[in-house]
């Protein structure tokens, strides 16, 4: 089949970690499909409200990826020159050139309602994979109306985890199928068992916020017996000095380490030093790091926030309550103790038969022909 996915979010020079997931989708689907990713974003540092598109062309694998790009312009009518511009250069540049049988669009706004404006007119069923909270598009009248049209009429909904299918179901009221995000379990090796004195825990996310729970979890580790626990830091952001600063509070810098954004091809390496890994987030839609981790047989500390809950069972980790340092530290303990009883090997394969590229493919392959079918049958 041909496939157009649509994303705003996607990795390019400037942010390598945008929208990975997507991107690990998009080479994913390409072993059995035709995929073409539009990637489309503003350029806010030009001023220029009467300039058209401008587009990169570009390979990954066997991806065809444009990178679409659009200059700021006036409030409020940037968000139309992006809407109408993008629409532009898929009539011109797209539909011209190729057949699609299917569009994939990720995220309900923008590339979800371009998706089912693209469905209204030209009849291509619209696939929307939702990865985020549905409050992210309550900040303007504009969005919601907008999100609240894709969500009615979207050919079919997935979201990535059972914890986001009922927030969108509370709002649409419509059959959703949930499909997790893949993790490509082959670039992960298997971490071998340490007999050393030290247990090396291990975080890895985004330092922009708090979200991600790395306050709780240095409050965690503050906790902890000195020299018998070291933290590995792994992600970069706006608060990384704030959480420095933290750690020096807490008495922790010879306890902790910050290795600042770590690249792809090195986040293989950073799991397979660890003993346990641990993600504290206040909210999550799916856990992709979690995910990694186990394909490197790790067991895994997450909290109830949603997506972890689809991701973690008793022989691949612990659930805890979120917002406890005091718990996530006995649960730390907990596992340091019984780091024998989970079996690395075991932990790897769950990894792989649930969350691997082949379960995806299969899945949302169905996905696209039962779609296909309802559209042929009228």
């Amino acid at each position: 089949m041909n496939i157009l996915i649509l994303t705003h979010s996607y990795p390019d020079m400037n942010h390598k970690w945008r929208g990975i997931f997507i991107k690990e989708q998009a080479r994913a689907l390409s072993i059995k499909h035709n995929i073409i990713v539009v990637y489309f974003k503003v350029d806010y540092s030009h001023f220029a409200p009467f300039s058209k598109y401008a587009f990169l062309k570009k390979t990954d694998e066997k991806v065809t990826v444009y990178e679409v790009t659009v200059c700021k312009s006036f409030p409020v009518i940037t968000q139309l020159k992006y809407l109408s511009n993008t629409f532009r250069f898929l009539k011109n540049e797209i539909f011209t050139r190729n057949h699609i049988d299917i569009v994939h669009s990720h995220l309900s706004y923008p590339a979800g309602f371009l998706g089912t404006i693209l469905q209204k007119i030209k009849g291509i069923p619209n696939v929307l994979t939702e990865h985020s909270t549905i409050k992210l598009y309550s900040r303007s009248f504009l969005h919601k109306l907008c999100v609240n049209y894709t969500l009615r009429n979207a050919s079919c909904i997935v979201p990535v985890s059972n914890s986001l299918k009922e927030e969108i179901s509370s709002q649409c009221h419509r059959q959703l199928n949930v499909i997790h995000n893949i993790v490509d379990t082959e670039m992960f090796d298997l971490a071998k068992s340490k007999e050393g004195q030290i247990i090396n825990i291990g975080f890895l996310g985004g330092l922009n916020n708090t979200n991600k729970g790395l306050d709780l979890l240095l409050k965690s580790v503050s906790m902890l017996e000195r020299k018998r626990f070291f933290l590995h830091i792994g992600g970069n952001g706006i608060l990384l000095d704030s959480f420095k600063a933290m750690v020096k509070a807490s008495g922790i810098e010879a306890d902790c380490k910050f290795y600042g954004e770590i690249f792809r091809s090195d986040i293989a390496h950073f799991y397979t030093g660890l003993d346990i890994f641990v993600l504290p987030s206040r909210y999550e839609t799916f856990g992709i790091v979690l995910v990694e981790a186990m394909a490197c047989g790790i067991p895994v500390i997450a909290t109830k926030c949603g997506g972890p809950q689809d991701i973690v069972t008793p022989s691949t980790g612990m659930l805890i309550e979120k917002d406890d340092p005091e718990v996530l530290a006995k649960a730390i303990r907990t596992m340091s103790e019984n780091l024998r009883s989970y079996d690395k090997e075991a932990i790897r394969r769950y990894a792989s038969e649930k969350f691997g590229r082949s379960v995806f493919i299969d899945k949302m392959t169905k996905v696209y022909q039962d779609i296909l079918t309802r559209y042929s049958n009228g």
